[in-house]
């Protein structure tokens, strides 16, 4: 009984505070030459809590919050910068007398995974709003990834990390990859 107690109270789901420092992925061809561009990048979510985990319908466990557990616009502008850099750009901190902009908004990330009578089903969604500026041409898109699976257990915090992490890389990478914004930006 000693075994069982240890194994039960080992999968106990805890508060989970996840690190956001996603991969980006720049494939496209740089469309210019040390062209200077002003980047801003922002998060415009109403709340820091991502979602929740867990079994609504159990009251011992309940549900627990996903949270980034920290700012992430500092390391998120550091990886945006090096990646504008491959696309052929200087990038310095944007300012109103920029004749060139790219405001990048994190507008949208969410987590949530609920048990059901036989699995978890876990949902993510991540959306990331570009607006472009170059004199008096603007350019604005959304780029939105969102993933579905349903899985025995819950996501515990590794695996929610990776969740999280790899939904925001593909949304960045869309908008890095997207040759109408840098086209437009390079002129």
């Amino acid at each position: 009984t000693v075994m069982l107690a240890v194994a039960i109270q080992g999968c106990a789901l805890k508060p989970q505070y996840l690190h956001l420092d996603p991969e980006i992925d720049v494939t496209g061809e740089s469309v210019a030459v040390d062209t200077l561009v002003g980047l801003s990048v922002r998060d415009s979510r109403t709340s820091k809590i991502l979602g929740e985990v867990g079994d609504p319908n159990n009251p011992n466990q309940g549900m627990v919050d996903v949270t980034l557990d920290e700012d992430f616009i500092p390391l998120m502008t550091e990886r945006l910068s090096e990646a504008l850099e491959k696309r052929g750009f200087s990038v310095v901190p944007e300012s109103e007398a920029m004749t060139r902009s790219l405001v990048i908004d994190i507008s949208s990330l969410d987590l949530n995974s609920e048990k059901t009578p036989f699995n978890f089903q876990t949902e993510l969604r991540a959306e990331v709003t570009a607006t472009a500026q170059n004199t008096n041409e603007q350019y604005e898109r959304r780029y939105y990834v969102r993933s579905y699976q349903e899985t025995a257990g819950p996501p515990f915090e590794k695996h929610s990390n990776q969740l999280v992490n790899d939904a925001v890389s593909n949304a960045l990478s869309d908008m890095l990859n997207d040759d109408n914004l840098f086209v437009m930006l390079a002129r």
